[in-house]
């Protein structure tokens, strides 16, 4: 783990990891379900296929396994979770709690409403 300069406050990003949902909806899937077309999509908003399904807990699991791996910090050493996003899998309890838990951390844990996390 890299070592943090005397004098220096705060974090430093270790590792980071990333996870997509393994169903990929094509725009010509969506011309099977809906008035529209390939073309129209496109045109409009420059996508041609998104990735869903999954839960966030899920997909944040994934990537905090990858973030770990990565970094090799030892996961009892992590002081905090903090969980980004504005698709939560509930209101209320945050999802942050549970990612914790099956990443086998054991340190407070909290979500932030934040676009584009």
């Amino acid at each position: 783990m890299p070592k943090v300069p005397a004098g220096v406050r705060g974090g430093i990003i270790t590792g980071w990891g990333t996870a997509l949902p393994p169903k990929v909806l094509t725009n010509h899937d969506l011309e099977q379900m809906f008035d529209t077309s390939h073309e129209w999509i496109v045109e409009r908003t420059g996508i041609h296929e998104r990735h869903v399904g999954g839960t966030t807990t899920d997909l944040s699991v994934e990537s905090g396994r990858k973030a770990l791996e990565m970094s090799g910090v030892d996961p009892a050493t992590i002081d905090a979770l903090v969980l980004a996003t504005t698709t939560p899998d509930r209101a209320v309890p945050a999802s942050s709690p549970g990612v914790a838990n099956e990443l086998g951390l054991r340190c407070g844990a909290f979500d932030i409403n934040a676009a584009c996390s």
